[in-house]
């Protein structure tokens, strides 16, 4: 698949995803969330640029349920448009499907969903060219979720 492809299939299988709410933004448990809610609070998963989301990669540890299925596609986007300027975020997505926390997060995907996300990750792997335990397991998590 090509970027553009994946990113197509991207953004129609996350079209219709409601914000998840301003309560809904970091985990109750979080007391200081590094200005994660004071980021993402109003804005759309299509609002963001690829270094503003290299700035708030620490969402991934901060991240409701909810708002880590809503704003998923725009780290993924952002990755694969630029991913020099969005740095870490190519590690950090992998990752975050893989650190323990995932099931109450995938519980939220919807089968198309689980595709897209499906295809980044494969699309990263064949351009990156290398053989990431993180995005591996992230597949194998996917896949066994499905």
């Amino acid at each position: 698949m090509t970027a553009s492809e994946v990113i197509s299939q991207i953004e129609a299988a996350w079209r219709d995803v409601p914000y998840p709410g301003d309560d809904h933004i970091s985990t109750p448990a979080s007391v200081d969330d590094d200005g994660i809610t004071a980021y993402f609070r109003g804005t759309t998963w299509r609002d963001h640029q690829p270094a503003d989301l290299r700035a708030q990669s620490s969402a991934f540890s901060f991240f409701a349920p909810e708002a880590f299925h809503y704003w998923l596609p725009a780290f993924m986007i952002a990755a694969i448009e630029d991913p020099g300027a969005a740095d870490v975020v190519v590690q950090r997505i992998p990752w975050s499907l893989t650190d323990g926390r995932p099931s109450a997060q995938l519980s939220l995907f919807s089968p198309a969903q689980r595709e897209a996300v499906v295809a980044y990750l494969r699309f990263q792997i064949e351009r990156f060219g290398d053989d990431s335990w993180d995005e591996r397991e992230a597949l194998r998590v996917l896949q066994q979720e499905t």
